[in-house]
Order: C-alpha cells, then sequence, then structure tokens
C-alpha cells in the first residue's frame, strides 16, 4: 500500500512539474513551423505566447521574459524574411515597420548584442 501511495505522489508530481506550458510548446510549434517556411503559422503562434502574457514584465520570471523576448525577437527575423520577399513597397514598408517594433520589443525585454544587431540591420533596410 505505502509502495503504491509513494508511486502515485512521484507520478503526479512528475506530472506537474515536469511538463512544458503550452506556451513553451508554441514556441517550438513555431521554431518548427518557421524552420519549415510556413511563417504564417510560425506568426500565430509567436503572437499566441505574446498575448498570453501580461504587459507588466515585472510580474514575469526570468525564463518568461526570455521566452517573451525570443519570440519577438522570431516575429522581428519572419517580417523582415516577408520584407524581402514582395516587390510592392507598401507590403515591403509595412513588414519593415512591424519588424522594427518586434526588434526594438525584443531589445527593451533583454537586451541581447543578437537583439540589438537584428534590429540595427533592420533600420539599415528602413532607409
Amino acid at each position: 500500500m505505502m509502495m503504491k501511495r509513494t508511486l502515485f505522489i512521484l507520478t503526479l508530481f512528475l506530472l506537474l512539474y515536469g511538463c512544458r506550458n503550452s506556451y513553451e510548446l508554441s514556441m517550438e510549434r513555431g521554431e518548427y513551423y518557421y524552420n519549415a517556411g510556413a511563417y504564417e503559422n510560425a506568426t500565430l503562434e509567436y503572437k499566441s505566447v505574446i498575448n498570453y502574457y501580461p504587459q507588466n514584465i515585472g510580474l514575469l520570471d526570468e525564463k518568461t521574459i526570455h521566452m517573451l523576448a525570443n519570440a519577438h525577437h522570431n516575429l522581428a527575423v519572419i517580417y523582415l524574411k516577408r520584407s524581402t520577399q514582395t516587390d510592392d513597397g507598401i507590403k515591403k514598408s509595412s513588414f519593415l515597420e512591424e519588424a522594427t517594433a518586434e526588434a526594438k520589443r525584443a531589445y527593451n525585454l533583454y537586451p541581447k548584442d543578437a537583439y540589438k544587431e537584428t534590429w540595427d540591420s533592420i533600420t539599415l533596410l528602413s532607409k
């Protein structure tokens, strides 16, 4: 009886603490779609992560802030890629605007050199 109870408690503990939340899985799906070139699907996944969390980052732990910054950065890269794939000047400008905003958000959330480099690259292309 004691062994079954211990096994049950251990299993319950692993289920509760060993699983990633749905937003971590959305990040993984976003990366999968991005690598497959399915930018629309990747965008939806990244936006679902961003929209879930509050705007007040003071309420978030460091891991979540890093995940959010990465989602914003990945969106910036997607918008940048999409801007290079269109000949329509209005769409190109719109994609570059979105890319700039997302790169800025990523860097402001977590000031990482790679995020700043992306932001700078987008800014140069926007001129």
